[in-house]
């Protein structure tokens, strides 16, 4: 029996003094680094709108995410869902997801205010409704105005939601330029707001005939070849075919519309 026993003894102190280093630190991260790992391929599908597999990918996160009973990435995960459902105007099933994500919020205290502020104003623009989608997202940048970065997102946003409102060459311009400094010192931390800015610069100055709408675009094409986002490569190209047709430069637009077409067998 005092043998049996001083077995065990030894055992135990075995086990304990080969614990993993996680283990010794009290924290064990497996199931983190699988919902970080899952989250971050749902985000490149979305990126490239292959939505069904960011949907699949998504939901892999939030199991790993349920299994590790982190709340806010269980919520973030249901928003990012959420946003995919809103893209196809799947509203009921968005609508879904927000309201688990304010149970999180609500009951346990996840940190997820903002992200499902942020949401309704998706879903709100989604479904017309212009001036609260737009009112929505200008409170965002004003919350987020300590986060450059994400102060510029919502203020950009804001403008897009809004039907009937513009925002100035200069601030555009100044915004694009903080961000690329951002990034050339490595301190950028959502290359997504990044390409948000650079998409929508070209667009816009390509819908307002501005001066300088083909570097826009040019500096699009760059940015987007960078990410290997095929997808946004062919819209900046569709952008350049609708910017020389409208300058009547039709050798341009003919070239580029090749170009553009020379996409179609990858999608």
């Amino acid at each position: 029996m005092i043998r049996s026993l001083a077995l065990v003894v030894v055992f135990v102190l075995i086990n304990t003094s080969c614990s993993s280093a996680p283990e010794k630190q009290y924290r064990v991260t497996k199931y983190l680094e699988l919902t970080n790992t899952w989250m971050a391929r749902g985000d490149r599908k979305r990126q490239e709108e292959k939505l069904d597999l960011a949907l699949s990918n998504y939901d892999t996160g939030l199991k790993y995410a349920n299994l590790r009973n982190d709340l806010t990435l269980m919520g973030v995960l249901q928003l990012k869902k959420a946003t995919i459902y809103i893209n196809q105007s799947r509203f009921e099933f968005a609508l879904k997801l927000i309201e688990q994500a304010k149970a999180l919020h609500k009951y346990e205290g996840a940190e997820l205010k903002l992200p499902i502020r942020a949401l309704e104003a998706k879903l709100a623009h989604a479904q017309g409704r212009f001036k609260e989608a737009s009112a929505s997202a200008l409170a965002l940048s004003e919350a987020y105005k300590d986060d450059n970065e994400r102060s510029i997102y919502y203020r950009w946003l804001g403008v897009m939601y809004a039907s009937d409102s513009i925002m100035l060459w200069e601030e555009m311009d100044r915004d694009l330029r903080s961000l690329d400094n951002l990034k050339a010192r490595g301190e950028l931390e959502n290359i997504e707001i990044l390409s948000f800015v650079v998409y929508n610069n070209a667009l816009w100055k390509v819908r307002d005939k501005h001066a300088q709408a083909q570097i826009a675009i040019e500096q699009a094409i760059a940015h987007f070849s960078e990410l290997e986002l095929t997808n946004k490569i062919r819209d900046c190209y569709a952008l350049a075919v609708k910017l020389y047709k409208a300058q009547g430069n039709e050798d341009k637009a003919a070239y580029f519309l090749k170009r553009l077409d020379s996409f179609n067998p990858y999608f």
